[in-house]
This record gives C-alpha cells, sequence and structure tokens, in this order.
C-alpha cells in the first residue's frame, strides 16, 4: 500500500461518516485501547527518528523504511508521511466527537483529543526539523510546503459538513476556508459516496497525491494496523471499504 493512497482512504472516511456516526453498535473499548497505543507507538517513534535526524545521526533501526535513505531525503520522507497520515487523524478524530456528539455521550473524546494533540506535537516537531536542516534543498522545501497546504485543505474540505453539523470547526486547519467549502456547498450537504461529487474527489485527490516519487512509499506497519483498525470500525453496511480491507491493507505488501 502506497502513501499517496491513505488520501483516499481518508476520503472514503468522509464519504461514510454518517453510517459511522449512526450506527447503533458501539466501538469497543478493546478498538480505542488499540486506537490508543498503536497511536502513541507510531509518536514515539516519529519522535525518536526526528530527535535523531535533528542531530544529524543516521535512523538505527534496519527495518525502518526510512532507515536506507541519506540525509534530507529522509528527513522529506518521514514529515511527508506525518503529514500525509495526519489527514486520516484529523478526520478519524473529527468522526470519533461527533459520534460522541450524536449519541449525547462523553466516551471516546479524552482518548480521541489526547491523539489529536500528540499528532500536533509531532507534526510542529517534523516542520521544525525541516526548517533547521540545512541539507534541505529548496525542491524539498517546496515540495513539503506544496503537500502541507495540499493536505489541510483537503482534510478542511472533507471535514467540513461534519464540523458543521457538530460544532468541531476548532479541528479544522483553516476555519474560515472550512466554512466557506461548506458555504460553496448549496445544500450544505455531507459527502457521500452516492453522490455525482464523489467520481470528482477521487479524481482530484488523485491529482493533488499522485503515487509517484516519495508519495510511491509503502505504508509503515503502524500506519496499516491503524488503517485496518478505523476501518473495521465501520458499519458492515459500507461496502466501498472492502477493497481498502482486503489485502492492500492487511499485508504488508506494496499496493
Amino acid at each position: 500500500m502506497k502513501l499517496a493512497y491513505l488520501t483516499e482512504v481518508a476520503a472514503i472516511m468522509a464519504a461514510h461518516s454518517q453510517l459511522f456516526i449512526e450506527q447503533t453498535d458501539e466501538i469497543s473499548s478493546e478498538a480505542v485501547g488499540d486506537y490508543y497505543v498503536l497511536s502513541r507507538n507510531r509518536f514515539n517513534r516519529w519522535m525518536r527518528d526526528l530527535n535523531e535526524l535533528e542531530h544529524s545521526q543516521p535512523i538505527n533501526d534496519p527495518r525502518h523504511p526510512a532507515g536506507k535513505i541519506p540525509g534530507r531525503a529522509t528527513v522529506r520522507a518521514i514529515t511527508e508521511q506525518i503529514l500525509i497520515n495526519e489527514m486520516i487523524s484529523r478526520i478519524w478524530t473529527v468522526l470519533l466527537l461527533a459520534r460522541d456528539a450524536n449519541n449525547g455521550i462523553d466516551r471516546i473524546r479524552p482518548v480521541a483529543r489526547n491523539i489529536h494533540l500528540g499528532h500536533l506535537a509531532v507534526r510542529h516537531k517534523a516542520l521544525r526539523v525541516v526548517q533547521a536542516d540545512d541539507r534541505m534543498l529548496s525542491k524539498d522545501l517546496l515540495a513539503i510546503d506544496q503537500l502541507r497546504k495540499s493536505s489541510e485543505r483537503w482534510t478542511d474540505l472533507l471535514c467540513c459538513s461534519i464540523m458543521g453539523q457538530y460544532n468541531l470547526w476548532e479541528f479544522a486547519f483553516d476555519k474560515d476556508r472550512a466554512m466557506e467549502f461548506l458555504r460553496d456547498r448549496i445544500d450544505e450537504a455531507g459527502l457521500s459516496h452516492r453522490s455525482r461529487s464523489w467520481v470528482l474527489i477521487l479524481a482530484g485527490l488523485r491529482h493533488s497525491f499522485p503515487d509517484t516519487d516519495a508519495l510511491s512509499a509503502p505504508v509503515h506497519d503502524d500506519d496499516r494496523r491503524l488503517v485496518r483498525l478505523i476501518l473495521n470500525s465501520f458499519p458492515a453496511n459500507a461496502p466501498e471499504m472492502t477493497f481498502w480491507n482486503g489485502s492492500c491493507v492487511r499485508e504488508a505488501k506494496p499496493c
């Protein structure tokens, strides 16, 4: 499974948001616990890698996907991993909080907010390392900044209807922009996999995040496990998720 494909997973999550938010089955405590543990393990790995790179040390783990990439390319690769994965993380946070709000409970919010803040800390660390690394070339800096802007805009677009419905604007990268995205939708309807715009959304994502160059890299096992956990939390009547729960997510091989 390539890194670029995670953006399509993010879109599929948003398109099936109402099915997830309104489903009657509870998310198991085991799933919530696994989400917390897997996320924290990933944060720790990213922070360890970034600390080593900040001090110009090579990645020590030979099994690490970026372990054999030299210098500045490693900084760029890890930063791009963090930015792409944040799309899924932020949309999942919004969905979890919307589900709690829809059910009038406060069950998952503490864990969801904790993981959201953890991802923010990792993101800020990565961007600081990028800015401070004098080995970074102008083309690398431009590529990272473009990826950051694209991921932020797409996340706000995918999430705007949910944030509007449940007053979760604090999770927008740019609240004014997200509200404008929602106003641009004539009926302010949420994204749906059955809507006419769905094909255009996927086409736009594939154009913005092509599975070439850095985004053709395979995802880390941690990312694969988190994606599988998230998709398994959606109800059975979300058949479009079948492909993403197939061999591309389940097995540790490129897709």
